[in-house]
């Protein structure tokens, strides 16, 4: 199979998020008034895919969902923000992932519940493996089964494909497949699990690995070694409405920065700012900029930041 240009690959989870809003989140036993809620697309996997794809990028998502009606929306939905779905496999008599989601004064908690996002297991990544090999980077997280995304790890590595790795929800993962990765982006808890941090502080875990690990750290922005020292990159300065999905837009828009051949340092200035903008909106996708919004930022604040691109 050979690679169709600038092909972004996202291996990941499809969920439905139901998010309520409220000024108070309520303790064990307790009910509290919300102010509003919604029903919105979700999943890290289909949300880094959107975000991809409102950026301009070709993406194939590989994903699994059910047959309910969540799971129609969702593919209905992924098709309606231009998402290559040839991968996304439909599966009978199962229920999709759902994510309950709780806003409170900008932050958010979540639960989830896989579903069929389960079901992305080793043979699934065998049988839809040329879709990997049509890319030339592919993203993953851990809102799937870890065995899965390893094999998809090694497929990148044997096809020269860059492979960047987002350890969301964190758990203990292989060490290959941190070693199978061009990119590892983490948040302050995230890189906890990174080998060696319990000898090491955050900023020296960087220096072990530069130009490779990318730390996120909200409102402080992102960090990373440049191989002499450790580089800040801002984020940029909103009203935050919402958080959700905005770790997903800074994965995804990072993946189509790095495929159109920006520098780290112009990469993560881009992420910070996408991520940034989602935060100003409700919802995980729905809240997602497009590749003008970000241009028409970029103008207006006189950032020095050139995009190859459209």
């Amino acid at each position: 199979m050979n690679k169709i240009k600038n092909r972004i690959g996202v291996i990941g989870s499809i969920n439905t998020d139901i998010v309520c809003r409220t000024e108070k989140l309520p303790r064990v036993g307790e009910t509290v008034e919300g102010k509003d809620f919604l029903i919105s697309f979700g999943g890290k996997g289909a949300n880094e895919a959107v975000a991809c794809a409102r950026l301009g990028g070709s993406t194939n998502l590989l994903a699994c969902v059910g047959d309910d009606m969540f799971s129609k929306n969702a593919i209905a939905n992924l098709q309606f923000e231009n998402v290559h779905i040839t991968a996304v496999k439909q599966l009978k008599n199962k229920q999709g992932g759902i994510a309950n989601i709780t806003v409170c004064n900008g932050n958010n908690q979540i639960v989830v519940i896989p579903g069929a996002n389960a079901l992305v297991d080793t043979n699934y990544i065998k049988k839809y493996s040329p879709r990997i090999k049509e890319c030339s980077i592919v993203g993953g997280q851990f809102e799937i089964p870890l065995d899965a995304l390893l094999l998809a790890s090694e497929i990148c590595v044997e096809n020269n494909i860059k492979f960047v790795l987002n350890p969301s929800p964190i758990k203990k993962f292989p060490k290959k497949l941190f070693d199978n990765a061009t990119y590892v982006i983490v948040n302050e808890i995230e890189i906890g699990e990174i080998e060696g941090y319990n000898k090491l502080k955050p900023y020296d875990v960087l220096k072990k690995y530069p130009n490779k690990l990318i730390l996120t750290h909200g409102a402080n922005g992102a960090f990373y070694c440049d191989g002499n020292e450790i580089v800040n990159i801002p984020a940029i300065k909103v009203k935050v409405v919402d958080t959700t999905g905005a770790g997903d837009t800074f994965l995804g828009s990072f993946m189509v920065a790095i495929n159109n051949k920006l520098s780290m340092k112009d990469a993560l200035t881009f992420a910070n700012i996408c991520a940034g903008l989602k935060t100003t909106k409700l919802g995980a996708q729905t809240g997602m900029p497009k590749l003008n919004d970000v241009k028409k930022y970029i103008k207006q604040n006189k950032i020095n930041l050139k995009l190859n691109f459209e």
